[in-house]
C-alpha cells in the first residue's frame, strides 16, 4: 500500500514543481505582462535596462531550477520509504517546504525589478488604476447549471450514504457506522467550495488592457470562461471519485482500489490545471498585441505575492504568480482569510509532530491490581475489572476484517472506533503487526480488541486479567 501512496505523491507533486516553475519563471519574459510580479514595460527592453533585466532574470531562474532539481532528488528519496504513516507526515511537510523555497527566487526577483524601475524613473509608489465604464459592472462567463448539476449529484450521494448507513438499502460492511456519509459529506464540501468558487471568480472586477471596451469585455470573458470550465472540470471529477468510492464500500471494500480512485483522482486533477494554464497562454498571447494599458500598482504587491490595497473594495484580485486569483489582504474579509490560512498551516505542523510522535512511541497494556490500561501519549481506555464481562485469547488479528471510524489507523498502531467483522462499536488499542490480541466484552456490550507492544506483553497482561477475573 506504501509503494501505491509513494507513486501517487510523486506523480503529481513533481509535475506540479515543473509546471510551477515553467509558470512562475519564464525564459522569455519579453513577451509576458510581468516580470517577478511587475508589470512588463517598453522602457525594459532598451539599452541597458534589457541587459540588467536579463541578468536578474537568468541568475533568479538559475536558483529555481536548482530548488527544482533538489526537490525532485527529495521525492525520489522518499518514494523509497515503506511506511504510509511516515510517507504522508514527511510528504506534508516537503509540500510546505517546497511552496515556500519555490517562491524564493520570486519574491527576491521582485525587489530587483522594482528598484530598476525606480532607479529608471518610472514611478515610485505609483497606484495609477483603470476603470472601463462600459463594462464596469464585470463581463460574466459562467453559466450556473453547468457547476450547480455537478455539485446537486454529491449532495445526492452524501444522502444515499446515509440511507445505506441506516441499513435501509445495500449491505455494506461498515454499514452503521456513518463511516460512508462522513467520507461522502466531507468529499461534497469540497463541491460546495468550487460551487463558491466559480461565483466569486467569475463576479471578479474586469481588468483594463485596453482603451477599445470590446478588447477588454473579450478578454475578461475568456478569462473567465478558462477558470469556470476547470472548475466544473474538478466538480464533475470529485463527483466521479465519490461514486466510485461509494460503489467500492458496497461491492469490494479493497484498501487497494481506494488508493487507485484516488490515484485516478489526483492524476485528473492535474490534467485540469495542465489545460487550465495551456488555455491562459493562449489568451495572453491572443491579447498580448492588445495591452495598452498598464495600471502601475506593482508597490501594491508585497514581494509581487500579497495584494495590500484598502482602497480597493474588491476582495479577489487576478493572481502576479501563476495563474488563477488571490486576496487583497487589506480587505476585511481577506484578513479574516489569511488569519485561517496561517493557522491552518501551524495546525498542520502540529499535526506532523503528533504523527511523529504516534508512530514512534510504542503501546503500552498494563494489568493493575483493579484495572486494565491502555496506553500511549495518555491513557486511551481504563477498563475496571468489575465491569469485564467476558474475555478471550486471539491469534491472529489479521483474520478479522478491521475498519476505522474513528481514530489512528497505522501500520505499526490502530486504536479508537473500529468496525470488527461487521460489527460497529468496538474499542480497538492494538499492535497489527504482532498479530494476538485480547478481546474483551464489557458489561455494557462493548467490544475491546487489545494489545500490548509485543507478543510477551499481552501474554503477562492476558495471564493477570486470568487471576484477577
Amino acid at each position: 500500500m506504501s509503494l501505491y501512496m509513494g507513486w501517487i505523491m510523486f506523480l503529481c507533486i513533481v509535475p506540479t514543481l515543473l509546471i510551477c516553475f515553467g509558470q512562475i519563471y519564464p525564459k522569455n519574459w519579453k513577451e509576458k505582462k510581468l516580470i517577478f510580479g511587475v508589470k512588463n514595460r517598453k522602457e525594459f527592453q532598451e539599452g541597458e535596462a534589457e541587459e540588467t533585466i536579463n541578468g536578474i532574470v537568468n541568475k533568479y531562474r538559475g536558483y529555481a531550477r536548482s530548488i527544482v532539481a533538489a526537490g525532485c532528488v527529495i521525492a525520489v528519496i522518499l518514494l523509497l520509504l515503506r511506511s504510509i504513516t511516515l510517507q504522508i507526515s514527511l510528504w506534508t511537510a516537503f509540500i510546505l517546504l517546497a511552496i515556500l523555497a519555490i517562491n524564493i527566487p520570486y519574491m527576491l526577483g521582485n525587489k530587483e525589478m522594482k528598484s530598476l524601475k525606480r532607479a529608471l524613473g518610472l514611478g515610485g509608489k505609483g497606484k495609477i488604476s483603470y476603470t472601463d465604464l462600459s463594462n464596469a459592472g464585470a463581463v460574466h462567463a459562467l453559466r450556473p447549471v453547468r457547476i450547480w448539476i455537478p455539485t446537486i449529484c454529491s449532495v445526492a450521494l452524501v444522502l444515499l450514504a446515509f440511507i445505506m448507513d441506516r441499513k435501509a438499502i445495500g449491505k455494506a460492511a461498515v454499514a452503521g457506522t456513518y463511516m460512508m456519509t462522513i467520507i461522502m459529506a466531507t468529499y461534497s464540501v469540497c463541491n460546495l467550495l468550487f460551487l463558491l468558487m466559480s461565483y466569486v471568480f467569475d463576479g471578479m472586477k474586469n481588468e483594463v488592457i485596453s482603451a477599445d471596451s470590446d478588447v477588454n469585455a473579450n478578454y475578461n470573458r475568456a478569462k473567465k470562461k478558462n477558470m469556470a470550465d476547470m472548475l466544473v472540470w474538478y466538480a464533475w471529477v470529485m463527483f466521479g471519485l465519490m461514486a466510485c468510492l461509494l460503489l467500492s464500500f458496497v461491492f469490494i471494500d479493497s484498501d487497494l482500489l481506494f488508493m487507485i480512485a484516488i490515484g485516478i483522482y489526483m492524476g485528473m486533477i492535474m490534467l485540469g490545471a495542465a489545460l487550465f494554464v495551456a488555455r491562459e497562454k493562449k489568451i495572453e498571447a491572443r491579447y498580448a498585441k492588445e495591452m495598452t494599458l498598464l495600471a502601475d500598482d506593482d508597490d501594491l504587491w508585497i514581494a509581487g505575492t500579497i495584494y495590500y490595497n484598502p482602497k480597493d473594495k474588491r476582495l479577489n484580485v487576478e493572481k502576479r504568480m501563476g495563474v488563477g486569483a488571490t486576496i487583497n489582504v487589506a480587505h476585511p474579509a481577506g484578513k479574516v482569510l489569511c488569519a485561517g490560512i496561517v493557522l491552518l498551516m501551524i495546525y498542520t505542523i502540529l499535526t506532523i509532530v503528533w504523527i511523529g510522535q504516534m508512530e514512534s512511541t510504542p503501546i503500552r497494556l498494563r494489568a493493575e491490581a483493579d484495572q486494565l490500561v491502555c496506553h500511549q501519549l495518555k491513557d486511551d481506555y481504563v477498563i475496571p475489572y468489575t465491569e469485564i464481562q467476558s474475555m478471550e485469547w486471539g491469534e491472529n488479528i489479521t483474520e478479522h476484517s478491521l475498519k476505522r471510524v474513528a481514530g489512528v489507523g497505522m501500520e505499526q498502531l490502530l486504536k479508537g472506533d473500529f468496525s470488527v467483522d461487521g460489527r460497529s462499536g468496538c474499542k480497538v488499542f492494538l499492535a497489527p503487526q504482532e498479530k494476538v490480541f485480547i478481546k474483551i466484552t464489557t458489561l455494557d456490550g462493548t467490544a475491546y480488541y487489545v494489545s500490548g507492544a509485543d507478543a510477551a506483553e499481552t501474554r503477562e497482561a492476558y495471564e493477570h486479567l486470568m487471576k484477577a477475573l
